[in-house]
């Protein structure tokens, strides 16, 4: 049967308006203060600029308190206190991307809910919900297990996880969503649950790529996958080659066997310390990524990348799992980075030449980063009904532009150079997203609902309004209210 194709007009069917009411006593704020474990800050306090403080520097959280949790039952009591109070709560654990900027409510910060258990007789590991992806990589590696983590390995794992989760190894094993079996959850109103396929299975199925608008996870349990051979680096070519370069990766592409993870990034290499002084002013392309193959065979996947005509700076080798941040080279430090993504149905060479059209010269947009990722694979063969991921498994190729909103450059700049691009490719966009790529601080209602078919959108929010009636998550997911 051919799968339904989403409705591009539906109206909004979930109408819970974010609560704006956030008057506390101070004797309530002193008495949640004894009742946990961890801190507690109003804005008055020292420490309240660091605990607000989120790694995307665009993120500028203005909460009328922040709860930094030191366990499960702090979170739970936090979130009570929020239901006494009638406070919007937004939950953070880097602060990596947040769909919403908090400007008054409750703040709730996970980084502290930081364990990381590897069950290697399971090839499965327990996370808390603050963890980073580091932490799980440095416990699981040991075991010859890798988990399906991204390219910036300092991102936090529920926040990556809970928006679908676009990993190195997703081609060959599915989105990380797919990989979750079990988690705990603390519902908005307080309560804490045990969710998996079995047990509360409709909170399982929506929290898993619906996003962060139905519960707080606390502690999240993965499988893990095998770690074999492991091929990877980058290649960058002038851009001034950018005809011949996106046409060739485009073909290559579709060449592929799963086990080979890929994306092309168009870039202007800002003359700052971090560069090397060769690569200031200058525009390039860089193809980078990952052969899960022995290096004789690697090398022949590889090589009609490697082999183009203007080919520099070629950095593919062998490597482990744990070195491959050095692929796309990240980076760790807080900055300004502003996003937004639409997931393509095909990259053919019409598709290019309109990307090409869009894009224009790398020097109109000096801060900004624009990268053509291949996906598919087993993501696109996963079960519709297993999770909440709906729409986006169609996709094969993610378009992302990510700039840095200083100098001349102001964000609606780069938001207008994003939205013409996508206007211009809208016949092979398949939807806004993934979430996690929406665009931070000003994510709309309409663009998490094209995640979705409408059978699914529909048993989103019904599970939305059961879990969270008065739409105390307000600012992830369903959540959001435009």
């Amino acid at each position: 049967m051919k799968q339904a194709e989403p409705r591009r007009d539906m109206e909004p069917v979930l109408d819970l308006e974010c609560i704006k009411v956030d008057l506390v006593p101070t004797d309530a704020v002193g008495d949640l203060r004894m009742a946990i474990q961890g801190e507690v800050f109003l804005p008055e306090d020292e420490g309240y600029a660091a605990a607000r403080f989120s790694w995307n520097l665009t993120i500028d959280h203005r909460p009328s308190l922040v709860v930094v949790a030191a366990s499960e039952t702090d979170v739970a009591i936090a979130l009570r206190f929020a239901n006494q109070y009638r406070l919007p709560v937004a939950v953070q654990a880097t602060g990596h991307g947040a769909p919403r900027t908090l400007s008054s409510g409750l703040l709730l910060v996970m980084s502290k809910l930081n364990s990381v258990e590897v069950d290697p007789d399971t090839a499965t590991a327990k996370v808390g919900g603050g963890a980073v992806w580091q932490s799980v990589i440095e416990k699981a590696y040991p075991h010859q297990l890798v988990p399906i983590s991204g390219s910036a390995p300092h991102v936090g794992v529920v926040g990556y996880t809970l928006g679908g989760g676009y990993g190195l190894l997703s081609r060959k094993h599915g989105l990380a969503v797919d990989s979750v079996v079990a988690m705990r959850i603390v519902t908005p109103e307080g309560q804490i649950r045990d969710v998996s396929a079995t047990e509360h299975s409709d909170l399982y199925w929506a929290i898993l790529g619906g996003g962060g608008g139905f519960g707080v996870v606390t502690e999240m349990t993965m499988r893990l996958h095998p770690h074999g051979s492991l091929f990877g680096g980058s290649v960058m070519f002038d851009a001034s080659l950018a005809d011949s370069v996106y046409s060739t990766y485009a073909a290559w592409t579709k060449t592929l066997p799963d086990e080979v993870s890929s994306a092309l990034v168009m870039m202007t290499f800002p003359p700052v310390p971090m560069v090397p002084e060769f690569l200031h002013g200058r525009s390039m392309l860089i193809i980078a990524g990952t052969a899960m193959a022995e290096p004789a065979e690697a090398e022949a996947l590889w090589a009609p990348i490697r082999s183009m005509p203007g080919a520099e700076f070629d950095s593919f080798r062998p490597m482990t799992y744990p070195e491959t941040a050095t692929v796309f080279n990240d980076p760790v430090d807080p900055l300004p980075a502003q996003g937004r993504g639409v997931l393509l149905s095909d990259c053919t060479q019409e598709t290019v030449d309109k990307l090409l059209v869009a894009i224009g010269t790398p020097a109109l947009s000096p801060n900004l980063m624009i990268q053509l990722r291949h996906i598919g694979g087993a993501i696109g063969r996963k079960g519709r009904h297993e999770n909440a991921i709906g729409d986006r498994r169609r996709a094969n190729y993610i378009l992302y532009f990510l700039g840095i909103p200083m100098g001349p450059v102001t964000p609606q700049m780069m938001e207008d150079h994003a939205e013409n691009a996508f206007r211009i490719l809208a016949e092979d966009v398949v939807c806004r997203g993934p979430l996690n790529w929406l665009g931070e601080g000003m994510v709309k209602a309409r663009e998490i609902r094209d995640n979705f078919h409408e059978d699914e959108y529909a048993r989103l929010v019904e599970i939305k309004k059961e879990i969270d009636p008065e739409n105390r998550l307000c600012f992830a997911g369903l959540g959001l209210d435009d």
